[in-house]
């Protein structure tokens, strides 16, 4: 009987172990085996976001859960198995997953691993996924369940159905108002906040603060139209799963609304270009030609016919705005007009439309070419630059008696022939001293009928480097003599220095006050200095005198300087010492000091003469110390 009570109780106990796998707690209940070995899980994918408690994934988003499992216990712990079952979409998915970590989950540490990874299908609004977790102890070989729960998963949808209507769909009037309307219905999975409506040609609708899945909301707005438009909605919302706005075309709602257009008065025109225009008789010619649709009916009946009336292009519509080309081949005459035509009819007015393109060709002639080239590119006054030349025989005739002139060198070539295909290469070298130009002239004749011809090659600029150069001319004014006791005539003395940086030719002075001519300079280059006196100036009272002198730059700039006023005063007020006498009754009194100098000195040295004369008759008494005596009294007085 006791046997059997111990059987009973084993069964029992079996029983319950099977029961508690078969039949968890479906609400993130935990088991725990053994009292101390725990595990967390946490949901986890591509876009995972938590609103209002649930967890949300975009659609075709990958999702799983992390398993962190705690071992409280004080055994090893060496396999964990998860069995895993998705509920959803097509069909449900169940899994195992053993997972055997690298070493043990030793007591008091933890180790956490990756569950199945599962896609979220298109059009499946929600998962449920259920797991149920067994770990394996170190030294055993049964499996003992730890824990069994689920985790609900929502597929983020944020889409809206759009119906897009207008008040009217035409024809109407430009200038009158169309009411449009855009009816919104949140088929989301989550609230859509913030949505503002646009219309997609005429701008903002309406705002809706927030829109419930499920809900619906309508903005209405009148627009005036001016012409037949095209439009459709475009919502702009923010975004559930993070800070940003979120924009939706809905150009499944597109609009139109006609608006009646004016009738154009020109819808059919003629655009053309030809391959050439300079022929031989009876040469080929390429035309291109566009037959185009500019007004706002279709055009029926397209016909386009040449200068013959060989047709040339047809069409049986040509929608507005449209085009339609052709390329015509065909022989033509020098001197001729080709005139295409072409007609149409406009649809909904039935009025015949039509347009031409008119060419003409002029004959080949003789022509030359040529080619100028001036190096180098920047230069200084002073400075050699070369000019090269090419020149091409590109007609079909021989040119004879060539000759190449420059406006600005005058010839610099000349030849007596030039076949169809030849050319010549040749250059010239020239000081440049200011700014000029290349601008080649050809002058040539047919060989063969004669005529003569001119052509012209390209206009180069030659220019001097724009140094910025400041022309300055400084005059000082002096007098000789400098002041006048009395009415008088003075030498006035002028002195020119060029103080600039340019050179400055052709300097004429002239005294202002009296309006006379003092003198020129040719030139005087930057540091250079000339002085030219006015001779004889007379001076009858205080004068006040100013000097002004003009003259050009290299370039051709005229300039002109003034000096500083020069003043002469006649007076007492004037220092003795600084008082002059007339210049020629000057030059007389020196003159004359100088004439009684020279008597003076004359009549000194007849005296000392006539002494020593009578002293040399006496010397017959004389004895050698007077002799000596004589003499250095002699040198005294001589010193």
């Amino acid at each position: 009987m006791k046997l059997k009570l111990s059987n009973m109780i084993k069964i029992f106990i079996s029983l319950m172990l099977i029961i508690s796998i078969i039949c968890p707690s479906y609400m993130n209940s935990t088991s725990i085996a053994q009292g101390e070995v725990t595990s967390s899980e946490e949901l986890v994918g591509d876009g995972e976001n938590k609103i209002d408690g649930k967890y949300y994934v975009p659609p075709q988003s990958d999702f799983m859960i992390n398993y962190t499992i705690n071992n409280g216990s004080d055994i090893n712990i060496t396999q964990i198995k998860v069995y895993e079952t998705l509920i959803g979409g097509d069909r449900d998915r169940v899994g195992e997953t053993i997972f055997q970590p690298d070493k043990p989950i030793v007591p008091g540490q933890s180790n956490t691993f990756s569950g199945e990874k599962f896609k979220a299908e298109k059009g499946v609004t929600s998962y449920t996924l259920k797991y149920t977790i067994e770990y394996m102890e170190e030294g055993s070989d049964h499996w003992i369940p730890l824990k069994s729960g689920q985790q609900e998963i929502s597929i983020l949808s944020t889409d809206i159905k759009v119906i897009y209507k207008a008040s009217t769909g035409g024809p109407i009037t430009p200038g009158q108002e169309v009411t449009y309307t855009a009816e919104l219905q949140s088929v989301a999975s989550v609230p859509i906040e913030n949505i503002l409506v646009k219309d997609s040609v005429h701008g903002e609708i309406g705002v809706i603060p927030v829109l419930n899945p499920g809900d619906r909301a309508t903005v209405s707005k009148a627009f005036k139209l001016d012409k037949t438009t095209k439009s459709h909605p475009i919502l702009t919302f923010n975004n559930p799963l993070d800070d940003s706005r979120k924009t939706v075309h809905a150009e499944n709602a597109f609009l139109e609304v006609v608006v009646e257009e004016q009738q154009v008065e020109k819808p059919l025109v003629i655009q053309g270009q030809v391959n050439k225009s300079t022929i031989a008789p009876n040469e080929q010619v390429d035309f291109g030609l566009s037959v185009i649709n500019k007004g706002n009916r279709a055009l029926t009946n397209v016909k386009l016919v040449d200068w013959t009336g060989k047709e040339v292009l047809y069409k049986d519509v040509l929608a507005p705005g449209k085009e339609v080309a052709v390329i015509y081949t065909a022989r033509v005459e020098p001197g001729v007009d080709y005139t295409f035509k072409a007609t149409a009819v406009e649809e909904g007015t039935g009025r015949n439309v039509e347009d031409s393109y008119s060419v003409s060709f002029s004959g080949l002639e003789a022509e030359l070419q040529i080619i100028n080239k001036v190096t180098p590119e920047e230069i200084g006054v002073g400075d050699t630059v070369t000019i090269e030349y090419v020149l091409r025989n590109t007609g079909k005739t021989t040119m004879v008696d060539i000759v190449v002139e420059e406006p600005e060198f005058g010839e610099v070539a000349r030849f007596n022939e030039l076949k169809p295909g030849q050319e010549e290469t040749f250059s010239i070298d020239r000081i440049i001293e200011h700014d000029t130009s290349s601008h080649p002239r050809v002058y040539a004749k047919d060989k063969e009928t004669g005529h003569s011809y001119e052509f012209h090659g390209n206009f180069i600029e030659i220019l001097i480097n724009a140094i910025e150069a400041h022309p300055l001319l400084t005059i000082r004014l002096a007098t000789e003599p400098k002041v006048l006791s009395e009415p008088g005539n003075v030498d006035l003395v002028c002195t020119v220095i060029n103080e600039g940086d340019i050179k400055i030719d052709n300097i004429e002075l002239i005294l202002n006050e009296r309006s006379l001519y003092i003198g020129s300079i040719l030139t005087l280059e930057p540091g250079d200095q000339e002085t030219l006196t006015l001779p004889g100036l007379s001076i009858e009272e205080d004068t006040s005198f100013t000097v002004t002198a003009k003259g050009m730059t290299y370039d051709g700039q005229e300039v002109e300087f003034t000096s500083e006023p020069y003043e002469i005063k006649i007076g007492e007020d004037i220092p003795e010492e600084e008082q002059a006498e007339n210049p020629k009754l000057k030059f007389l009194k020196r003159l004359l000091g100088v004439v009684i100098a020279l008597a003076i000195a004359t009549a000194g040295g007849m005296v000392y003469l006539i002494r020593d004369l009578r002293r040399d008759g006496k010397k017959k008494v004389a004895g050698k110390k007077r002799i000596r005596i004589r003499r250095k009294n002699a040198n005294s007085n001589k010193k």
